[in-house]
């Protein structure tokens, strides 16, 4: 049962509310908002009374006092201090925060309301005063909170003190009494300390609670929204609110380039930078300008090192150049250049690592033979020396993406209450069918150039000399068959091809594949767990060499249980729009790069805005030949001539939502013959309830279905497909021990990032590709 917090449709929005319904999101303590008169609730009420899970113990008096209340259900939380010294710190940290920002801030608001109400002005002298009092009071605040492990006000975490003092300061900004985005060395060190607080997810979930409407309880400590900031809209977050990232003890030794371009309150400070050289220039001998990226955004730094002022100048000059290494110190200034905002001005220069690229030993310092050099390469030479590429920009950028999207997947599913299923890599099942596996085993050693290496094959088995059965023994199976006791056994059994591989005596004692895909193995769990998803990577021994086809990849696979097909379109929609969202919001500058690179696409955050901008277009398979069929008869130029029953090709996706839709298109209710054995069979008995998504330049990317939950129809459908139903014995088993409907699809990743970065070949959106004739590093 939860506490109860009453108050006024106002005080219930208002400051003091939010000061303790922050308390119940850090302390998990579920608070109920009612809409009432306080004072009826306890005679000592001042706005707010709460009222505990019992309903007959209750509590009145300041905000300040509830939210200590608050606390104290929950001693295991820290809020009230660990120890007596920080209770009492607390404490005075508590009413510092009520006499020097919510007394003066409140009077100013009842001045404000009475100067409106007489049509007169607030008295200048007045607020000049308060203003004078709290710049004052700020700047004690920045001292405490100035030291760089000072993260709280007490202790090592969150106390009252922090959350009571970071409300009333959003009230001072409110009333524009202070600008924590202002540039002043007197808050510098508060404006981090405040934005971290307001940023945490606890505070972030009271905001939202605060925003709530009607007199409905609204559960705290384990919210069903959560929002991205104070002033947006809320989102889910059905597996709760996550603890912090804290710095205890691992902290860099440097300050990243993408913090040094971003903060303006670093400059006129040492600081330490490293990274690899992107350029070199030597002026005059005395002088150079090295410009170094640590991979963190796609902006370098320039740095000065000068000869009469730089410590490890001489070494900085024979680095050999471009992909050299270095840990620079220096102060970092506003830059007098155009294209950058500051520069470093090195004090100390530390050569991590100079280019042995000098002559074809590879001996001498120079970058003449360095493969990365600083002009310009094509993507295959980039390919060819994947191990080096990291250093280029266009791959950097594609991996920021990649990981970007890998964590928005998760952030994705588990907000949404989904489990993440690692499903195994090595499996004996066939997921599609199609046999396009990679073998696994041990039986050809593990020296590679041994010669003569033979495998064991089943031999022709002898004759055996038929027994002939008692008369007794014949009753007795005669018996055991009318009795139903001789079951056909569901689990395969081992049929020995003479001349075939033996592979009894390898590791498995049976042959194993490198997977196609997760998804059989994650049903298993979504029959329990209900929404499961596998992310992991997946193999194909398709000998493919186009520019959408990889041998390894990765896949995103979620499974909703008690779900249909709808259901699983409309995740596989939220869940592309996510990523895209997240992608223009979190990657910016990256977009910007990939849509301005003569390897990207230009006007591609356009594409991708026009994503969200509408719902996708949802049509069947057969609506969707009659659209194709009706165009190529009008002059549209395919190469495959569009009719029913082909499983449609990229140029008839693309067609579709690049000419027809201009949008993400949903094809729905496939063929059977062209969809896997699975896939629910529909009622007209020749389709199935399967869903592609298809986008613009990609075509393909999702592709789903509602799950064969009948036993029965799913036996049909392997037989159909020219599957042994006793090879999926255990996926079939599912279906005889509470079988519930079921859905999910699969999303290629590398053709998420294909999508989101613009860039046309999947070989240049994963960190080491591989396809038919290629497997090196």
């Amino acid at each position: 049962m939860p506490v109860t917090l009453t108050g006024t449709a106002d005080e219930l929005k208002g400051f003091g509310a939010l000061k303790i319904l922050a308390v119940g999101t850090q302390s998990s303590t579920e608070i109920s908002k009612k809409t009432g008169s306080a004072a009826e609730v306890s005679p000592l009420a001042n706005g707010l009374a709460l009222t505990l899970a019992d309903g007959s113990t209750s509590f009145g008096g300041s905000s300040s006092a509830i939210m200590k209340i608050v606390a104290s259900l929950a001693p295991a939380s820290g809020l009230l201090g660990g120890s007596d010294l920080e209770s009492a710190q607390v404490d005075s940290w508590v009413a510092y925060g009520t006499t020097n920002f919510e007394v003066p801030v409140s009077a100013l608001k009842v001045a404000a309301a009475a100067a409106s109400a007489s049509a007169g002005k607030v008295n200048e002298g007045m607020v000049k005063s308060i203003k004078d009092d709290m710049a004052y009071s700020l700047s004690v605040l920045n001292c405490h909170v100035t030291p760089d492990d000072a993260n709280y006000m007490v202790g090592k975490s969150v106390t009252i003190a922090d959350i009571a003092l970071a409300c009333a300061l959003r009230e001072a900004v409110a009333e524009k009494l202070w600008d924590p985005s202002a540039s002043e060395e007197k808050t510098v060190s508060l404006s981090k300390w405040y934005t971290s607080i307001l940023s945490s997810d606890f505070f972030v979930a009271a905001i939202a609670s605060l925003a709530s409407e009607g007199s409905a309880a609204v559960a705290v400590a384990a919210p069903t929204v959560a929002v991205a900031d104070a002033d947006s809209s809320a989102g889910v977050t059905l597996s709760g609110i996550a603890p912090p990232v804290r710095n205890n003890l691992y902290k860099r030794n440097r300050i990243r380039i993408k913090e040094v371009l971003k903060s303006k309150n670093l400059i006129g400070q040492s600081i330490t930078v490293a990274g690899w050289t992107r350029t070199l220039r030597k002026a005059g001998g005395k002088l150079l300008f090295i410009e170094i990226n640590d991979g963190s955004c796609g902006t370098s730094l320039q740095c000065i090192c000068e000869a009469t002022a730089t410590e490890g100048f001489e070494d900085a000059k024979k680095s050999g150049g471009t992909g050299s290494s270095f840990q620079f110190t220096g102060v970092l200034s506003e830059s007098t250049s155009d294209g950058q905002a500051v520069e470093l001005k090195v004090t100390t220069s530390k050569l991590l690592g100079a280019v042995y690229g000098g002559d074809a030993k590879f001996e001498t310092v120079g970058g003449m033979l360095y493969p990365m050099s600083k002009k310009g390469h094509t993507l295959e030479h980039m390919r060819e020396n994947a191990h080096l590429r990291p250093r280029a920009g266009l791959h950097a950028a594609a991996m920021r993406v990649r990981h970007a999207m890998a964590y928005a997947t998760h952030r994705f599913f588990h907000d949404h209450g989904f489990l993440y299923i690692h499903t195994p890599i090595i499996t004996c099942a066939d997921c599609e069918g199609a046999g396009e596996q990679f073998g696994v085993t041990t039986m050809l050693g593990a020296d590679h150039t041994k010669p003569g290496v033979e495998l064991a094959v089943h031999k022709e088995p002898e004759p055996v000399e038929e027994k002939k059965l008692s008369k007794k023994e014949l009753k007795r199976m005669a018996k055991r068959a009318a009795k139903g006791k001789q079951e056909e056994s569901v689990k395969p059994e081992e049929v020995h091809v003479p001349g075939s591989v033996d592979y009894s005596s390898d590791f498995f004692a049976k042959r194993g594949n490198l997977t196609v895909s997760g998804q059989l193995n994650v049903e298993t769990h979504a029959c329990a767990l209900s929404d499961v998803y596998t992310f992991g990577p997946t193999f194909r021994a398709e000998n493919s060499h186009t520019a959408r086809h990889l041998s390894e990849f990765w896949m995103i696979e979620p499974e909703i249980a008690f779900a249909d097909l709808e259901d699983d379109i409309n995740l596989a929609e939220d869940y592309l729009k996510y990523c895209v969202q997240y992608a223009l919001e979190m990657c910016a500058e990256d977009l910007e790069f990939f849509e301005n690179n003569p390897y990207g696409e230009e006007g591609l955050r356009d594409r991708l805005r026009n994503v969200l901008d509408s719902p996708f277009q949802r049509l069947t398979y057969t609506e969707a030949i009659k659209i194709l069929e009706e165009a190529h008869a009008n002059g549209a130029n395919f190469e495959v001539k569009p009719e029913w029953g082909i499983d449609l090709p990229s140029e008839h996706e693309r067609y579709l939502c690049e000419k027809v839709y201009k949008k993400p298109v949903v094809l729905t209710n496939y063929p059977k013959e062209i969809k896997a054995f699975y896939m629910k069979l529909d009622d007209d008995g020749k389709t199935v309830s399967a869903a592609d998504i298809l986008v613009p330049k990609i075509g393909e990317i999702i592709g789903g279905s509602q799950r064969e939950h009948r036993k029965d129809v799913l036996i049909e459908r392997c037989i159909e497909m020219g599957i042994d139903p006793k090879q999926v014995w255990w996926y079939i088993d599912l279906r005889k021990y509470g079988t519930v409907p079921h859905a999910g699809f699969g999303l290629g990743f590398e053709r998420l990032i294909l999508f989101v970065t613009g860039l046309d070949n999947i070989r240049d959106v994963i960190p080491f590709p591989r396809w038919a004739g290629n497997a090196e590093f």
